[in-house]
């Protein structure tokens, strides 16, 4: 079966030509992308739909072991809830600093990174399926 590529160009669709397709594991890693770069509630009707990241973007209040926690716990309900494909789901979030301006020490600009993994297996054949990506947040990053 193949899926649908994001982002959906519908000019082509209109215009009778086929839209990009990949394969089920690329349709996942999609998915789950989507799961955390969305803020909860931006997807109509799936209030639930998204990542704790962006509630705690700008909280320099909560300790990184804490922000690690509750964004791993809130992907890890997003994906066993919004993603039927996988089962055995497990994620990891890591946060860490990054110093981007290092040659010059008066424009320091420091950010940071999170480093986001998802492991879990196909339902249908249990082959293990892994997804990482590492984005940047916190209000120091813009």
């Amino acid at each position: 079966m193949n899926y649908l590529k994001l982002p959906i160009d519908f000019s082509e669709i209109l215009m009778n030509k086929s839209a990009d397709r990949c394969s089920k594991v690329e349709s996942i890693a999609q998915h789950i992308m989507m799961m955390i770069t969305s803020r909860y509630g931006e997807v109509v009707g799936r209030d639930d739909f998204g990542s704790k990241i962006w509630e705690l973007e700008f909280s320099q209040l909560v300790r990184i072991q804490d922000w690690e926690e509750q964004v791993e716990n809130s992907l890890t309900e997003a994906i066993i809830k919004y993603e039927a494909r996988l089962k055995d789901i497990k994620v990891a979030v890591v946060l860490s600093e990054v110093d981007d301006n290092l040659s010059n020490s008066e424009n320091t600009q420091i950010r940071r990174k999170s480093q986001i993994t998802v492991k879990g297996k196909l339902v249908e054949n249990d082959m293990d399926f892994n997804f990482s990506t590492l984005i940047y947040i916190s209000p120091l990053s813009q």
